[in-house]
């Protein structure tokens, strides 16, 4: 009949060839051209499906042989694959035999196998322009067929039924309209149940949820077929799946969203839904607290999308179920899923346009005044047991809908006003006033939630709230007065802290009148933060009374920043400046109510404000409105400062603002979120912090002039110089130029600074010329670091505690590569940076040069970045060479040099190292690594600079706040395994003066001490399965015991003995054989007597009893018994001990040795 026959295509079958999820057979080369051959003899007319479907019958007959039978259908199902054009008498023809097939009325074995086939070949010719949907109903019936009394469907594979499923759901959603003509709702809906009556597969329940979501929704099906069908489903809530925890949790999932779409896809679901939840969890004792979560929830999901008639009905009984919960239970999530429930309800029942008349309306009113009504009487008739939980109901009702909030405040307010006259007690005080704030809550919500302008929020404002304005606003106030009473009573802190609690809701209800517009008066405003603030001024500080002035006074700067700039900062600078002038003897207690004055200060302002100053956008303002309260705060302390300078007994005023501009830029900046940083600057000429940057460096840099004898040039230079005291003479001190670099540091690295719109890229692109300079003061005119330029310029080191922050700091281009190359070209610093970095060594090399160990560390801190952020020692120097060059060749010639020269490099080289390592310099590391431990040979060096270069490999692995991702610098993490790598030639050294004999036995203990000091530098912060890769573990606990000794440094020895405790709780089987040794080394650390004094510090004897206490938890049994008398006389003496800390730990050993069976 055709070049490729059915014989041809039997023989050619394989393995089974489909996949359980995929609705497509995967067909082999041989099978593709059989099926290809067979489908272009049907096109040209030699052959057709009815011969086609004659020839396979010897096969698909065959009840002997059911995988031929599917093989078989395989085939025909490859052809209509290839083919679109068939008659529809043909398709006819295959449809008629195939569903007589399926429905085997004749009971023929062979007619139950290849069904899988038959579906898909159902599904594909469905997809072909002959198929004629009447044919659909022909296709259900003989599918509904399956569901017979022999359950064949039940006993089908789960790959099998899901194929029917989506067969049925298209014909179901494609050609409802034939099959409802052909069948009737009642005959399709009961088909679907029957197939679906068994049904527990997730795969097969994603197809049938839908369906049934769809003809719910989109049929008219009468109220018997409904009731069917949310039998059918609810059955399977909540749903619950078993297998792999990330599988299981995505089919939950998606499986609950499918049954929610089911439970909710018809308004007369409602009569079954909500009744059949209400009698669950009217008993749900039994119940998990997650499955009684689950029903919360899908009640409130029902009460959103049934409609308001729907949820009207059920109302009330919804509501005597809630109540109760809220009012008895004793779990916070069902309280709180219960309170979203009662808002939905309401939200629901409100009609938008809503009015009297209507039916729905009377009903939405009813139930606000019952729920409104059962509250009041509740709070009234016992307010201890109900005020709390019936506030939170009402606070759920109000926050509804303004009309809502009119129902509650009118039914509720007076009856909680007139209650307030008659609470004694102070806990009922302050659950009424924390029920008002419920309601003051309630309705800033509301206003928040419309984001209306002023003038909509003040008619909005004139409603049931309004008339008891008076009465509240008095209420509330006389609360305050109370508090602040309590506040100045000299008693102890903890009785009037506890008294001083019962009025802390009436500080949050004030916070929340002013958010409401034009409800307080200016008077009322300023009374009321005038009280706040002589709350938070004369309270304990850090003490929970003033933290809650301090809140109060936050949250209404933050919503209204017009009180903040004419109220609350005033105040609080008047209140500072009261202080100062009090402080003429300069007191300690007086400083530091000042310092904590100015403290409060950056607390409250420097927060985004949320709302617009009253008076509108100010003129000349170029920016949005969130940094109004930042901006002005600075702008009053900067003029704080420069009235401090005029008195040089005031200076110390003036470094205590600096400091509250710091922690206050740290505040603002650091709540920042993309939204503000998208909105900050409209104006593209504004930087970022401009005032605040310029300003700042004006207090502290100054501008001096000098004449450059071996310039080229005669023209005039300048160059930054320290402040100078107006009227005083001095300069300022390291600690206000440290200050003034952090804040630098903060701005030039800020979230604020672009790669148009960088505050440093503009400061470092000004030129040194004087005649380009407007006037001596324009210090912000000049590149904060002058050795960008002329590296050898910079006459004064202090300067450096405020000019090397910026390039700290700086944001690298977007673009960049990793080298920084476009970023230090814009500073002007490309292929030049190395030169910067050998100029700043020979400065701090110089001893001529007096500089402070403050400045030093600043200094150390530039060549740090120079080598890890702009990789300077990629650079060609001037001279020629790398800088690792020159720091070998300063290396060699130091030999000759004094020994505090040589521990002035060293320590550059420490730092370098440090760096080095920070951004993974391969070039770098190694060798200077190398240089650093050649620093420990006690036979080169003397014994300070070894110890010195043996503490300074702490600094490597150290989290350092200047090579940070903070300051745009790539950590590696890689830095740590290569480290160790180089580490392993210390290893050896320290074994070998472990076991070195020699004359000079000084010479070997300090060798051996400086290496134990290197080492536990960088061991102290690796893992211990990476330690064990290079050491083992016999000689890991050698080494700790030997560093347990150490003299002359109590850091190292602290860490030894951590090390140990981690070996003890990690490797307790290896540590178990060395009890006796470990036992002797931390008596030794631990006995301080006058008689014999302990070597080791209070820290190392707390650490050493943690070591025996856990020697006793772990070893206890395995210890001697002489061995435990002699602990307990040792850990009687530590009880001794001078330090509390160390005499605690005693008493928690000796407790442990106690409780240890014999």
């Amino acid at each position: 009949m055709a070049t490729c026959s059915v014989q041809e295509w039997m023989d050619a079958r394989g393995e089974e060839n489909i996949s359980p999820d995929d609705s497509k057979y995967h067909y082999s080369e041989r099978e593709i051209i059989i099926a290809e051959s067979l489908s272009n003899e049907i096109r040209e007319g030699k052959t057709t499906i009815s011969l086609l479907l004659q020839d396979l019958k010897i096969y698909i007959d065959n009840g002997d042989d059911l995988i031929g039978i599917s093989t078989a259908l395989k085939l025909l199902l490859a052809i209509f694959e290839q083919i679109q054009d068939i008659s529809e008498q043909q398709l006819h023809f295959v449809i008629d035999y195939f569903a007589v097939r399926i429905r085997n009325e004749d009971n023929h074995p062979a007619y139950d196998a290849g069904l899988r086939e038959i579906i898909l070949l159902f599904k594909r010719i469905s997809e072909m322009n002959a198929f004629n949907p009447s044919e659909s109903s022909l296709i259900i019936k003989s599918i509904f067929a399956l569901a017979d009394e022999k359950h064949r469907f039940k006993d089908l594979s789960n790959a099998v039924r899901q194929e029917v499923y989506t067969v049925v759901s298209y014909f179901f959603r494609q050609n409802s309209h034939i099959l409802l003509k052909d069948f009737g709702t009642d005959k399709l809906v009961a088909g679907l149940l029957e197939l679906a009556t068994f049904e527990k597969k997730a795969s097969c329940l994603l197809i049938v949820f839908p369906l049934i979501s769809h003809i719910s929704q989109f049929w008219s099906l009468g109220d018997p077929q409904l009731e069917s069908l949310f039998t059918s489903f609810i059955r399977y809530f909540p749903i619950k799946i078993g297998g792999l925890q990330s599988e299981s949790l995505r089919l939950s999932l998606e499986m609950s969203n499918f049954l929610t779409e089911c439970i909710v896809s018809n308004n007369f679901y409602a009569s079954l839904a909500f009744p059949h939840f209400i009698q669950i969890l009217q008993d749900h004792s039994s119940m998990s607290a997650t499955t009684t979560h689950e029903i919360f929830i899908m009640i409130n999901t029902c009460v959103k999308r049934y409609s308001r008639e729907a949820v009207s009905a059920w109302s009330t009984n919804l509501w005597n179920l809630l109540k109760f919960e809220v009012w008895n239970s004793e779990n916070e999530d069902y309280v709180e899923d219960c309170l979203l429930i009662l808002q939905s309800i309401t939200t629901s029942l409100e009609h938008e346009k809503f009015s009297h008349e209507e039916t729905h309306g009377d009903t939405f009113a009813k139930f606000v005044t019952e729920i409104s009504n059962e509250c009041r009487d509740r709070m009234v008739d016992s307010p201890q047991k109900f005020l709390l939980s019936s506030g939170r109901i009402i606070h759920s009702v109000a926050s509804s809908s303004k009309h809502a909030f009119d129902l509650v405040t009118t039914t509720i307010l007076p009856s909680l006003l007139a209650l307030s006259k008659d609470l004694k007690l102070g806990s009922e005080r302050m659950m009424l006033l924390r029920v008002l704030h419920y309601l003051l809550r309630a309705f800033v919500e509301l206003l928040d939630q419309k984001d209306m302008t002023s003038n909509q929020a003040m008619i909005e404002t004139k409603g049931a709230l309004a008339k008891f304005q008076e009465g509240l606003v008095e209420m509330l106030s006389n609360a305050v007065v109370e508090f602040k009473r309590i506040t100045l009573e000299t008693s102890p802190v903890e009785d009037f802290e506890n008294d001083a609690k019962c009025f802390f809701p009436a500080l949050e209800s004030l916070a929340l009148l002013f958010r409401i517009p034009c409800y307080l008066t200016r008077v009322e405003e300023g009374m009321i933060v005038q009280e706040l603030i002589q709350i938070l001024v004369k309270s304990p500080r850090n003490g929970i009374i003033h933290n809650e002035g301090l809140h109060a006074l936050k949250k209404i700067s933050i919503h209204r920043p017009t009180v903040f700039v004419d109220m609350i900062l005033p105040s609080l600078l008047d209140e500072l400046s009261g202080l100062i002038a009090f402080d003429s003897k300069k007191e300690f207690s007086e400083i530091q109510e000042i310092n904590s004055i100015l403290n409060d200060i950056a607390d409250i302002a420097c927060h985004p404000c949320l709302k617009e100053l009253d008076t509108g956008f100010p003129k000349g303002a170029t920016s949005s409105y969130w940094h109004r309260n930042f901006d002005c705060f600075v702008s009053h302390l900067l003029q704080k400062i420069d009235t401090f300078f005029l008195n040089k007994d005031d200076i110390c005023y003036a470094t205590a603002t600096v400091v509250a501009l710091l922690k206050g830029l740290n505040i603002f900046d650091g709540e920042l979120n993309s939204t503000h940083i998208k909105s900050a600057t409209p104006d593209p000429g504004t930087l970022p912090y401009e005032f605040f940057w310029s300003q700042i460096l004006k207090k502290a840099l100054t501008l001096n002039q000098n004449f450059r004898e071996n310039s080229a040039s005669n023209s005039k230079k300048q160059y930054l110089d320290i402040r100078q005291i107006p009227n005083g003479g001095d300069f300022l001190e390291d600690s206000f130029l440290h200050l003034v670099g952090n804040i630098l540091l903060i701005i030039s690295r800020s979230k604020l600074n672009t790669s148009d719109n960088n505050i440093v890229f503009k400061f470092y692109n000004q030129s040194l010329l004087l005649e380009n300079i407007e006037t001596k003061d324009f210090v912000e005119g000049l590149p904060m670091h002058q050795d960008v330029i002329e590296p050898d310029f910079m006459e004064i080191p202090r300067v450096s505690l405020v000019s090397i922050y910026p390039l700290v700091g700086v944001q690298p281009l977007a673009d960049d590569d990793k080298y920084l190359t476009k970023t230090k070209i814009r500073l002007g610093i490309n292929q030049n940076a190395g030169n910067l970095a050998k100029n700043t060594i020979l400065r701090l090399l110089n001893l001529d040069e007096r500089i402070n160990s403050r400045t030093r560390i600043t200094i150390l801190y530039y060549l740090q970045i120079l080598i890890a952020k702009f990789h300077c020692s990629r650079d060609e120097l001037k001279d020629g060479g790398k800088l690792l060059d020159f720091i070998e060749s300063l290396v060699r010639d130091s030999r000759h040099k004094s020994p505090q020269y040589i521990q002035q490099l060293y320590q550059i080289i420490a730092y370098m190292t440090t760096a080095s390592f920070a951004c993974y310099d391969l070039k770098m590391m190694r060798p200077v690594f190398r240089i650093l431990c050649d620093g420990l040979y006690p036979e080169k060096h003397d014994s300070k600079t070894c110890t010195l270069v043996a503490q300074s490999f702490r600094l490597i692995l150290a989290k350092s706040r200047i090579l940070s991702e903070d300051n745009y610098v790539q950590v590696r993490s890689l830095r740590k395994g290569y480290l160790l790598e180089l580490t392993k030639p210390l290893f050896t050294k320290y074994r070998l003066y472990s076991k070195l004999v020699t004359q000079n036995i000084g010479c070997q203990h300090k060798g051996k001490d400086s290496y134990l000091i290197a080492l536990i530098g960088i061991l102290r912060s690796m893992e211990l399965p990476l330690l064990l890769n290079v050491i083992s573990i016999e000689e890991l606990v050698a080494l700790t015991l030997d560093g347990t000794n150490v003299s002359n440094d109590d850091w190292a020895k602290a860490e030894y003995i951590k090390l140990l405790c981690v070996l003890i709780r990690q490797q307790p089987e290896n540590t178990e054989k060395h009890i006796d040794i470990i036992i002797e080394r931390m008596i030794e650390r631990t006995h301080n007597t006058l008689e014999r004094p302990s070597d080791a510090n209070v820290e190392c004897r707390i650490l050493a009893l943690e070591v025996l206490r856990l020697v006793i938890e772990n070893f206890g049994l395995s210890l001697m018994p002489f061995r435990k008398v002699a602990l307990m006389a040792e850990l009687a003496v530590a009880k001794d001990d001078c330090h509390a800390g160390v005499r605690q730990a005693a008493a928690q050993c000796s407790l442990a040795l106690i409780y240890v069976k014999v």
